[in-house]
This record gives structure tokens, C-alpha cells and sequence, in this order.
């Protein structure tokens, strides 16, 4: 992921010199500790929610871009053997003058496919990452069991935009769900500053399919505000606890 642009921290940098001071630890021990939640956050906030709504959505999405008519079947003998065949097109040209042609499945869609393509499915994926809910299919899949196959493949890439942030929250001692960790840390990288005057920790996700538009800055916007106001409340914690 290569987006440039600009989160606003400075509530979050004035929330942190108060938790250090309050906290009486360093500057390394506190940049590492939220640095780690932050990340931690970053994957949480990073769709989808959990494994099964990520799964749920690839299901959807593929099934926005492809019809199922893999359980098609026909009375006459030599149409079925075409379906069967692959021969789809065929079975087209065959019902071509069919008076009722207009009210069969396959003369909806322009291709039927023996396979779902992964082009074609590529290439519906809105910036967001997702299938546009107006996507309208012109594309079917007629053997059985092909689009079921497809979407258990794909729905094996569940959880790789969260595990772009995955080799830093490791690295500073972090978890991550088991659906995004199987991933591993080939997707991102952490960059460590914390030992010069000015010191301060980079994490990099480099997963290409990540989400585009204004959703990464949502994303980081969102984890770095949750982690500040965790920081106060524990600020007005501790400020309460010394008072006792």
C-alpha cells in the first residue's frame, strides 16, 4: 500500500506526554506500549470485523459477479449432454428459437463460464474493496460445484489486509487473531526509531490489495483516537489511585 496523507495527531501526542509523566516510565517503554496498541487496534479496525464476516462478504461479493446455474439441468437428452460437456454456448444456439428462450436462466447472462474468472472478479472489487451493492452480473458459472470451489479458495484470503500491520504488533510483542497471524509477516514491516532523541516507531503495510479512498485514514484516524482516549482514562485512573 503506497497512499500518501495526513492523520492529525496532536491530541494523541499531548495524551501521551501525560501518560508518560503520570506513569513515570521512559520514553522507549511508552512509545513501544502504544505504539504495540495502536497496531492492535489497526487490525482490529481494519475490515472485516472477524473471520466469518470476512467470509460472509467474499461469498456475497462473488456471488454479485457470477450466477450459479451449476445445477442446471434439461429433459432433452442432447441438451443436458452439451451442459454437461461445457458446450453452453451450444445449448444457446440450440434454444435460440424457442418461443419461451426468454424465460430460461441461461439467456440472462452474456458468458456462462465452466469456472469463475478471476479477472472478471478482480475487476468488479470497488476501491473500497468490496463488490458495489448495484453490481448487476452479466457472468454465470454452469458446472456444479465450481463457484463454491472458487469462493472457498478466495475466502482463504480472509484477514491478509489486517496482516499488513501484523510484522509490527509482533515485533513489540503484540497478537493478532489466528485468522490474520496464519497470514504472517510478509505483508508489513516496522521501522525502529526509538533509541535516538527523537525517537518514534514506523509501521508499514505493504499488502497491495488493501483497501483504497479515504478508508485508510478512517482506519489509522480511528486507532489513534480509540488508543488516546484509552490513555487518558487510564491517566484519570491512576491520578485517582494516588489520591486514595
Amino acid at each position: 500500500m503506497n497512499i500518501k496523507f495526513e492523520v492529525l495527531t496532536k491530541d494523541f501526542e499531548a495524551a501521551l506526554v501525560r501518560y508518560k509523566v503520570v506513569c513515570q516510565k521512559s520514553w522507549q517503554f511508552v512509545l513501544r506500549q502504544q505504539t504495540r496498541l495502536v497496531g492492535e487496534k489497526l487490525i482490529k479496525f481494519t475490515p472485516p470485523k472477524n473471520l466469518g464476516t470476512g467470509k460472509a462478504h467474499v461469498a456475497t461479493d462473488i456471488g454479485k459477479v457470477f450466477a450459479d446455474l451449476g445445477g442446471t439441468k434439461w429433459e432433452d437428452k442432447s441438451l443436458d449432454k452439451m451442459w454437461k460437456a461445457g458446450n453452453f454456448e451450444g445449448v444457446k444456439v440450440a434454444l435460440s428459437k424457442h418461443p419461451d428462450k426468454d424465460t430460461f436462466p441461461i439467456f440472462q447472462y452474456q458468458r456462462i463460464f465452466q469456472q469463475p474468472i478471476p479477472n472478471i472478479h478482480k475487476a468488479a472489487i470497488s476501491r473500497s474493496g468490496r463488490v458495489p451493492k448495484s453490481f448487476r452480473t452479466i457472468y454465470a458459472v454452469g458446472v456444479k460445484g465450481e463457484l463454491k470451489k472458487y469462493i472457498t479458495q478466495i475466502q482463504k484470503h480472509v484477514g491478509i489486509a489486517k496482516s499488513g500491520w501484523l510484522a509490527a504488533v509482533q515485533k513489540l510483542g503484540g497478537k493478532a487473531p489466528n485468522f490474520v497471524s496464519r497470514h504472517g509477516t510478509r505483508f508489513g514491516k516496522l521501522i525502529d526509531k526509538s533509541s535516538g532523541d527523537n525517537p518514534f516507531f514506523e509501521i508499514i503495510n505493504n499488502v497491495s490489495t488493501f483497501p483504497k479512498g479515504d478508508l485508510p485514514i478512517r482506519i489509522m484516524a480511528r486507532a489513534i483516537n480509540a488508543q488516546r482516549v484509552a490513555m487518558e482514562r487510564n491517566v484519570e485512573r491512576i491520578l485517582r489511585e494516588k489520591k486514595l
